[in-house]
């Protein structure tokens, strides 16, 4: 198990009448996450992984769930049951005031406004840890994400190549 800075506090926030509570990922989330995995269609795994994965590794588990909340961050937006339906994340590259950046929304609440609301939780705490920059991969038909990240960063830098988008979005105080 990773040794993490704690990082413990709640939000409730309403999205387009939903309720949910953001907070940081906890090392103990392995199991909601494994539930979230096969609550995804296969297309919106293929977006965030950019393959087919049929079943995720306890490796690949752990990798998501533990990490020390500085140089890698995830923060997931939980419904009313307990479990995870959104997850943001960034990890930071070494030595580096950019991090990249991945999220996933679990398809039942897609367009529901959970992602931005994440992600712009997820900014502020990048800025908080000295981020400056978030870098992200998209495949090339996956409008939502650009969608989501220009109406978070109008100035976001994008270049399509080879049928992958390469995002680059530079972080502002508000």
């Amino acid at each position: 198990m990773l040794a993490a800075v704690v990082d413990d506090w709640t939000e409730q926030r309403q999205v387009d009448g939903l309720e949910i509570t953001m907070r940081p990922i906890h090392d103990d989330d392995i199991e909601r996450l494994r539930r979230l995995f096969f609550r995804l269609s296969p297309e919106t795994i293929h977006l965030r992984f950019f393959q087919p994965v049929k079943e995720p590794s306890e490796k690949m588990l752990h990798h998501l769930a533990e990490v020390d909340h500085e140089q890698r961050q995830a923060l997931v937006a939980v419904d009313e049951h307990g479990e995870i339906v959104a997850v943001a994340r960034y990890d930071r590259h070494d030595g580096s005031d950019d991090a990249e950046v991945a999220i996933l929304v679990e398809d039942a609440w897609q367009g529901h406004g959970v992602g931005k609301v994440l992600l712009r939780r997820l900014t502020t705490d990048a800025l908080e840890h000295g981020v400056h920059t978030l870098t992200a991969t998209a495949l090339g038909e996956n409008r939502r994400v650009l969608a989501l990240v220009h109406h978070i960063a109008p100035t976001v830098h994008s270049r399509l190549d080879h049928g992958e988008w390469y995002l680059d979005i530079p972080l502002v105080a508000s």
